[in-house]
């Protein structure tokens, strides 16, 4: 089975976009009550990477007066871990190393595009299916 076909398509998902402010993804994050939320490039949709609400919470804290810190680009946080994509057309069979060091995986086409996230929860549902009645 191809990772898109478990995934939750970029229509349903939360995102940031690269040139949003650190006040933008905060409040976004909060509306959400995401943890950690993909970056994608606005003009191209291109995935670029995940960012956490601990690398967040790490930019604020080390950045000096909150004020100026929540106005500055989101590309100042820095990312202490890197969420790796994979195509959506990838066999899930082969995605259950990346699942078990990520919450999701995002999936992109051949262009880079954003397409959505293929969850830790989907790929172990589908590779280890439980009985009924359990």
């Amino acid at each position: 089975m191809k990772a898109k076909e478990l995934a939750t398509p970029v229509k349903r998902v939360e995102y940031l976009y690269s040139d949003f402010t650190i006040g933008d993804a905060v409040k976004k994050m909060e509306k959400c009550h995401y943890t950690m939320i993909p970056v994608i490039e606005r003009n191209s949709a291109r995935y670029l990477y995940s960012v956490t609400s601990g690398d967040i919470l790490h930019r604020i804290i080390t950045g000096g007066d909150l004020k100026n810190v929540l106005v500055d680009p989101l590309s100042t946080v820095r990312i202490e871990r890197l969420t790796l994509s994979c195509n959506e057309d990838v066999d899930v069979t082969e995605l259950f190393e990346l699942a078990v060091n990520q919450n999701y995986i995002p999936l992109v086409d051949n262009n880079g595009t954003f397409k959505g996230i293929l969850t830790r929860r989907a790929i172990l549902n589908f590779l280890i299916p439980t009985k009924e009645g359990e």
